[in-house]
């Protein structure tokens, strides 16, 4: 097994014009890989931390150099002559290095960076696809063992709202998803379609969120598509934007509500109207008795996905668990740190019978790592943003390589 000769990195640009983290690992037979890592949009305290410079004469304080600095001068030398096959052990030693709760001392960034770096070595080695290799340490962590038989099915936000929305609505994402009868190539290329498609009715303003429902629902249908059947409708509500003062705001109710009238906004209004496979983020992220309250009320054919509510943190999981909060749960690798780390989290949904989907992020590089990890840890949904992009489709464009590989 080739051992690492160095491992370096630099600052580059994400998709949101910030730096994130490029790192490249070199073995002693000169042969090498690379990394981008997303940067981390932390809005809660219980999230990690993504390191920055905090020097505001450098974009806007954003940068990230001493994350760099960190790699190139601690971790690499000290990672140089390790073997390729201790990615466990390298992923503690980085824990065990930053010893902070939230990873603030060496950053999210940095960890992520030399994790993701030293498991596409790995795979490099064996000659394996990076997917099957990242699918051989998931099942040294998780058991049963999980046999790659399956595409992930794509979740397409077509419009977006919310705190970063192109309209002026409330919910963050109004999505559409293909049926798991249709290969990943056929989505893909639906999910395409819709989002042009639905983008030319965008030309005619919306004033509801039950508007863009509605049209979402009659592009479907010119498509010659069910609604329902083979389009399913999701939305991620990204209810904290709206809630406030214990009331949620939005433009389909006159006034701000409480949470149980709110509840009721959701089951007449949108679930026992539209059906919808997935709804994200229907509460705030501490108003557990809605979220308990909807848990209870929605059927088993709807997902009911803590994103933000979880913001892959361990201990929220659990407390969701225990509570019966949600029947689906988000993760984001850059959101964890190491590789470790997101296998033993995925580890505690498949032990409890929770769904788990992987998202990527919105400070996004045209990497493509993601891709092969939602495969590798057979994740049933993946939600790699709008079909559009080049740091959407560079993940999407992978699925379909995979696609014809497995």
């Amino acid at each position: 097994m080739a051992t690492i000769k160095k491992i370096n990195a630099t600052e580059i640009i994400n998709s949101r014009g910030y730096p994130t983290i490029f790192g490249k690992l070199t073995l002693d037979n000169d042969r090498d890989v690379t990394i981008s890592v997303p940067s981390l949009e932390s809005i809660n305290d219980y999230q990690t931390v993504e390191l920055k410079d905090n020097d505001e004469k450098r974009f806007n304080g954003k940068g990230v150099t001493r994350a760099v600095s960190y790699i190139n001068n601690l971790i690499g030398p000290k990672l140089k002559g390790v073997s390729l096959n201790k990615q466990f052990e390298i992923d503690a030693w980085l824990m065990n290095t930053d010893k902070t709760k939230n990873k603030s001392e060496l950053g999210i960034n940095t960890l992520l960076t030399v994790s993701c770096l030293v498991a596409k070595a790995g795979a490099k080695e064996q000659k394996m696809p990076l997917f099957k290799y990242l699918n051989s340490l998931f099942n040294k962590i998780s058991q049963p063992a999980l046999t790659i038989d399956k595409m992930p099915s794509p979740i397409f936000p077509l419009l977006m709202g919310g705190k970063h929305g192109q309209v002026d609505l409330d919910f963050k994402e109004f999505q559409v998803i293909p049926s798991s009868s249709f290969s990943y190539s056929r989505s893909y290329q639906v999910g395409v379609d819709l989002y042009h498609l639905l983008r030319e009715l965008y030309k005619y303003k919306f004033n509801y969120n039950l508007d863009v429902i509605d049209s979402i629902k009659d592009t479907v249908e010119k498509k010659g598509l069910v609604f329902g059947r083979d389009i399913f409708l999701g939305i991620n509500f990204g209810a904290p934007f709206f809630f406030a003062g214990k009331r949620y705001s939005v433009k389909d109710k006159q006034q701000p509500v409480l949470s149980d009238e709110y509840l009721n906004f959701l089951e007449k209004s949108i679930i026992s109207k539209y059906y919808p496979l997935m709804i994200t983020d229907c509460f705030a992220n501490e108003d557990w008795q809605g979220w308990n309250k909807l848990n209870g009320l929605v059927s088993k054919e709807t997902y009911l996905v803590a994103d933000e509510l979880i913001g892959s943190n361990k201990e929220r999981l659990e407390k969701a668990i225990k509570e019966k909060s949600c029947s689906a749960v988000v993760f984001r690798p850059n959101q964890v740190g190491t590789i470790t780390e997101t296998f033993r989290l995925i580890d505690i949904a498949r032990k409890n019978q929770i769904n788990y989907q992987i998202a990527s992020d919105l400070g996004e590089t045209d990497d493509n790592f993601i891709a092969d990890f939602s495969v590798g840890v057979g994740t049933e949904f993946v939600n790699f943003g709008p079909p559009v992009h080049g740091e959407n489709v560079a993940k999407y464009n992978r699925l379909l390589e995979i696609e014809k590989e497995i």
